[in-house]
């Protein structure tokens, strides 16, 4: 099963980018421009994602993370899906750090893109190959 990350990107520059990339690491995608998008994309039927990913623009990250817990209530899915935001700005002491801030929601301080990477993987794996191929037998 292939999984699914639910994407509130608002930046225009960014939203492709950020795309590209995590389809190219294997999840599908849907990808909201705002709170308001986002609800209104639920709302619509595609409620079933794994991960709330949140680029954080303009807002603090506890806001970010009430605007991912609103999506998260809205999707009303069984499971409490991880909420992920990707922080905007920050220090050099922070950067290359993922922090736990609740049960089921983190902050990442990207250095790279391969921190998103794994950060990704770990809360929401995608299966290899090989695994793929042994669920199907």
């Amino acid at each position: 099963m292939v999984p699914f990350i639910f994407v509130l990107e608002p930046d225009d520059e960014v939203r492709p980018l950020l795309k590209h990339n995590l389809q190219n690491w294997g999840y599908e995608l849907i990808i909201a421009l705002d709170e308001a998008d986002a609800i209104q994309r639920i709302q619509g039927g595609h409620e079933h994602f794994h991960l709330i990913l949140i680029n954080q623009a303009g807002q603090s990250i506890a806001q970010m993370l009430e605007i991912g817990s609103r999506i998260r209530q809205s999707s009303q899915l069984e499971d409490p899906v991880p909420i992920l935001v990707m922080a905007e700005r920050y220090g050099a002491d922070l950067e290359g750090q993922d922090i736990q801030v609740s049960e089921n929601e983190y902050v990442t301080y990207l250095e790279d893109g391969q921190q998103l990477k794994v950060i990704l993987q770990r809360l929401c794996p995608v299966p290899d190959a090989d695994s793929a191929a042994l669920a199907q037998q």
